[in-house]
């Protein structure tokens, strides 16, 4: 079992085998965090709390000053699971609450607990969240009550010794007569002892979708969250606590992925005696939420992994959860897909006979699915018109000509939505102007991309979205959808909504959304969901949760690519990023084929204009996606070099058997003869391995300690991807004796 309870000092103890969290229950009914991190068989409480700060005093019931004798507990300094509001503690709190009276003083104290065998029953969450098997987890549920008010605190832990990970999430039950208002809620709260910490966020903008951001902790608060409701490039809602003296490999990390799609925040305040605070859960700048009597709500769940060898061992453990108990069981269908996208080869110019050729030389170069993306639904020739509409434009394509023409080839044909969006130049405007998302007698809402946001706080827009483009998917063989989202919310304020519950808008709209997607998945289970936000501005949890790929980037120029992609793989499993070799200017197709094979592959230009050359460099690459990206898929994914920190950019992904491993390796401004040595990370030390690359063979450790010489001459931009497969001794010894130069001259490296 993951969870015990000692009773005699009130300490729980959650395990794995490699980490440990200590929480105890002190004498004033507080939670108080004792330890995390690598795994401890035993603590003391008193060594552990001892604080020399200003003690616990307080007015007894008489009326009485009060002193604690002791250094073990400090409004000031102590490590809580969750810290007050409103009273000694002027640190960050994680939940605050308010009366009908407008007092927010917020104090939970333990009331009980339970443990559990297997994970919390999930029929009433209304979020996405890991769904864990019986066998994966213990829960411990611990209750605390409101010293003031009748609100009560439910603390949800899911231990998971298959998964080494610990998750996190909170419910708020009013069981008063007045209705609250909760003005905070968390998921978790997280108190250290140190602040030795920086913390790495990936930011972004539009084009630039996701960066490296490593930022010193400081004493005062750092906020990484976002505000926009949904399409947040900003800040992303992954996050790690990465000690000082980490690096790649080694070192004390902190993981956090949020399993949501709307406003978040995580919170880091380092206190005056250089103690460090993490709190992540709702952004409190954008939500509110009204519980009237009996009424409850719930957090999103957090992540939390903890990792003693870098930033990859973290990155390893976030990915094996999410591919094993987040992403939809549609590995079946999404594994055999080879797009083409139709968006960077013809825009919104097409027809049927364009489509027809596109399918024909896709089948030609063993692509199996052509993607029609924008601009195939009625009046849509630009994107300043018609979305909520969602009727087959008859006139500019013969979409069961085009399905049925694929199908004889043994291909499939996908389309484009933007289920959440509303055109003001539509139908559905002129109908029913109050189903977009504008405040009443609000006059001149703020349009981005020419459209507005649908209101799904409200469900007739629900249903109606849905019954829409139900018909199309009933009467179309449809096996793809790539689900967009093009701007983010402005004048957030539902007209639906009553005037006391405007505040929940933005909450409320991503639950409408994810309504959507749900339905969406249970009566098409057979359909591919690719999820988007004007690239890759909402690449979370909550929507991995629905979709098992998510277009990771408009910009698709590896330039900018390979380093968007090297930040998304420090949290996100390789196999749920969308990556396709382009039309760009910057590199052949080789060089774009070898970066997109480390996502799910694919292509995003006109195939019908490239030359011979190019098209067998397709053919290549698409034989080798059905040899080895069962690694990129499944492995444990190694980052090697960064970008944003050297002139390369490289990684590997080793197969767990080890047995086989891929590498992917970019140089970005040309260089001269330097020593440069690539070492791989992951092998089977004593294994031999043949290096496509250089057609040797040495034993892994050759190949982690020395590495690969790349002591030459490299061109701006030099791609390279190649494979590290296992031989067997017998095999090995005659090819080094018959075949290897190592006592001969390489007249070229590359």
């Amino acid at each position: 079992m993951g969870v015990t309870f000692e009773k005699k000092r009130k300490i729980f103890h959650l395990f794995t085998k490699h980490f440990s969290y200590y929480i105890h229950v002190n004498k004033y009914n507080y939670l108080i965090h004792l330890y995390s991190g690598k795994y401890l068989n035993d603590i003391s409480k008193e060594r552990v709390s001892e604080r020399y700060m200003e003690r616990y005093a307080f007015l007894n019931d008489e009326k009485k000053e009060t002193m604690d004798e002791d250094y073990y507990f400090s409004f000031v300094a102590s490590q809580f699971e969750v810290a007050p509001f409103g009273k000694g503690d002027k640190r960050n709190s994680p939940f605050i609450i308010e009366g009908e009276n407008n007092t927010p003083i917020t104090n939970f104290l333990f009331q009980s607990y339970k443990i559990i065998k297997g994970p919390y029953s999930k029929n009433k969450y209304p979020l996405p969240h890991v769904k864990f098997l019986s066998s994966d987890v213990t829960t411990l549920i611990i209750t605390l009550k409101d010293e003031y008010k009748e609100v009560y605190l439910e603390l949800y832990y899911e231990i998971s010794e298959k998964f080494d990970c610990l998750i996190r999430f909170s419910k708020i039950i009013n069981k008063s007569s007045e209705n609250i208002k909760v003005k905070k809620l968390s998921s978790f709260e997280l108190d250290l002892p140190s602040s030795n910490y920086n913390i790495l966020a990936l930011k972004g903008t539009w084009g630039n979708d996701t960066e490296v951001e490593m930022i010193p902790l400081n004493h005062s608060l750092t906020k990484i969250s976002d505000n926009h409701g949904g399409r947040g490039f900003y800040f992303n809602p992954s996050v790690a606590l990465v000690s000082n003296e980490a690096s790649l490999d080694s070192g004390e990390v902190y993981g956090f992925s949020s399993i949501y799609s709307s406003d978040f925040s995580y919170e880091f305040k380092v206190d005056e005696i250089d103690q460090t605070r993490i709190i992540g859960g709702y952004n409190e700048e954008t939500f509110e939420y009204l519980l009237k009597e009996n009424e409850d709500i719930y957090s999103f769940e957090t992540i939390i992994v903890y990792s003693n060898k870098g930033i990859n061992g973290m990155s390893q453990l976030m990915h094996n959860l999410i591919r094993k108990r987040i992403l939809p069981s549609t590995k079946s269908i999404q594994k055999d897909f080879i797009l083409l996208n139709s968006w960077e080869g013809f825009y919104f110019d097409f027809d049927t006979d364009k489509i027809i050729s596109l399918v024909d030389e896709a089948k030609k170069c063993d692509i199996n699915l052509v993607v029609i993306d924008d601009g195939w639904f009625k009046n849509r020739n630009t994107d300043t018109t018609s979305l909520g509409d969602w009727e087959v434009d008859n006139k500019k394509i013969d979409l069961k000509k085009v399905i049925n023409y694929a199908k004889n080839l043994g291909m499939k044909i996908g389309l484009w939505v933007e289920p959440e969006m509303i055109s003001p130049i539509s139908d559905l405007f002129k109908e029913h102007p109050e189903y977009a998302l504008i405040p009443e007698d609000y006059k001149h809402p703020t349009l981005f991309r020419h459209q507005l946001v649908l209101d799904l706080t409200n469900p007739k827009v629900i249903d109606y979205i849905f019954n829409k483009i139900s018909k199309i998917f009933d009467e179309y063989d449809i096996s793809y959808v790539k689900w967009d989202f093009n701007r983010y919310l402005t004048e957030s304020y539902s007209s639906f909504l009553s005037t006391e519950r405007k505040k929940e808008t933005n909450y409320r709209f991503i639950l409408g959304t994810y309504e959507l997607l749900n339905r969406f998945n249970k009566k098409y289970p057979n359909i591919l969901l690719e999820t988007c936000s004007a690239g890759g501005g909402r690449f979370d949890l909550g929507m991995l949760f629905y979709s098992p790929q998510i277009w990771a980037s408009d910009e698709t120029d590896i330039t900018l690519r390979a380093s968007i992609q090297y930040s998304k793989n420090i949290f996100y499993p390789l196999r749920s990023i969308g990556a396709h070799v382009s039309n760009r200017k910057i590199g052949s197709i080789q060089d774009k084929a070898c970066l997109a094979f480390f996502g799910t592959f694919g292509y995003e230009l006109d195939i019908t204009k490239l030359n011979e050359e190019d098209k067998k460099q397709i053919k290549f690459f698409n034989s080798l996606f059905k040899d080895f990206h069962h690694v990129v898929e499944d492995g444990d994914y190694y980052a090697i070099f960064s970008p944003f920190k050297t002139n390369y950019v490289a990684w590997n992904v080793v197969s767990k058997n080890k047995k086989e491993c891929l590498v992917y390796f970019m140089n970005y401004k040309k260089e001269q003869t330097k020593s440069r040595f690539l070492k791989i990370k992951g092998l089977a030390p004593n294994k031999y391995y043949f290096n496509s690359l250089t057609s040797d063979i040495y034993k892994g450790s050759f190949y982690m300690n020395v590495g690969l010489n790349l002591s030459c001459p490299m061109d701006p931009y030099f791609s390279a991807l190649f494979v590290l497969k296992e031989i067997d001794d017998i095999r090995a010894t005659i090819f080094r004796k018959t075949k290897q130069v190592d006592g001969g001259k390489r007249d070229k490296l590359m």
